[in-house]
């Protein structure tokens, strides 16, 4: 049974999964990580506009976020695994 917990558990280990490795990507082809997130902006509105489900917005905010460190509701933070 999914339940909203079990959900929120496997989004956040997309999330992670995607930022960990565009994070190796970029070590190995530098400029890897942009051209990442300006996609990843694409694939946002077209999920914001053609979709009812928050679900996939949710995941493509947390990979943004945890690759920039950016959120709306704080601000710039630290990167996943920044300094490591």
């Amino acid at each position: 049974m999914v339940t909203d917990e079990s959900l929120r558990t496997t989004k956040s280990a997309t999330a992670t999964m995607f930022a960990v490795l565009i994070q190796v990507l970029e070590k190995d082809m530098p400029g890897v990580e942009a051209a990442f997130l300006e996609r990843l902006a694409l694939a946002y509105a077209t999920f914001v506009n053609e979709s009812d489900d928050l679900n996939g917005v949710e995941l493509i905010n947390w990979t943004r976020a945890m690759l920039t460190g950016f959120t709306l509701n704080e601000g710039y933070g630290d990167k996943l695994l920044e300094g490591q």
